[in-house]
């Protein structure tokens, strides 16, 4: 639904009604719980809003001239429809074939956990902070905010130094299920 608010009523409304889904997300189990369960375990309240979330996640990681053909292409696959058994790994494997990368270590911590991305904050000296990840083995882009600018960073486990005026705002419009940590 939140592709269709984006469809009729433009990027913002779409970046707007993605923010709600994360402020209204419990992040109580995990997406993907394992095999041979209950419905009433499976079907919590989070499992379309947070499947969503990933998704946005993953529009923002891959980039949208990825994003958006790999997703019409697993929609109208035949080995996808409801005739088949279709897996998160069958996700999995498309979209970093997609993408030219593996993307596991996103899936392992939005999909199959209850970690939010751990973006630590750490001001070094006057003016200047290091910004990293904490609890994710690969590099995502994150954009920033400074002195009133956003600049998108690869930030991975390393510190990466920049210098603002202002402290820094990582990741204003609501791309990934978040915590900020200011060190």
């Amino acid at each position: 639904d939140a592709l269709y608010v984006r469809d009729h009523e433009g990027e913002a409304a779409y970046l707007k009604r993605m923010r709600d889904i994360a402020m209204h997300t419990e992040n109580k189990a995990p997406v993907v719980q394992g095999k041979d369960l209950a419905t009433d375990t499976v079907y919590i309240g989070d499992i379309y809003g947070k499947g969503a979330l990933f998704m946005h996640t993953l529009r923002y990681v891959i980039g949208d001239s990825i994003f958006f053909p790999a997703l019409k292409a697993f929609a109208t696959d035949p080995r996808y429809t409801y005739d088949n058994q279709v897996t998160t790994k069958d996700v999995q494997d498309h979209f970093s074939k997609a993408a030219g990368k593996n993307l596991k270590p996103l899936f392992d911590l939005f999909i199959y956990s209850t970690k939010k991305l751990d973006i630590i904050v750490k001001q070094v000296s006057d003016n200047e902070y290091a910004l990293s990840l904490q609890n994710v083995s690969m590099p995502l882009p994150v954009t920033v905010l400074t002195d009133g600018k956003e600049q998108v960073l690869m930030l991975d486990g390393k510190s990466q130094r920049i210098r603002s005026e202002t402290l820094p705002v990582p990741d204003p419009e609501g791309w990934y299920l978040k915590r900020v940590i200011l060190e």
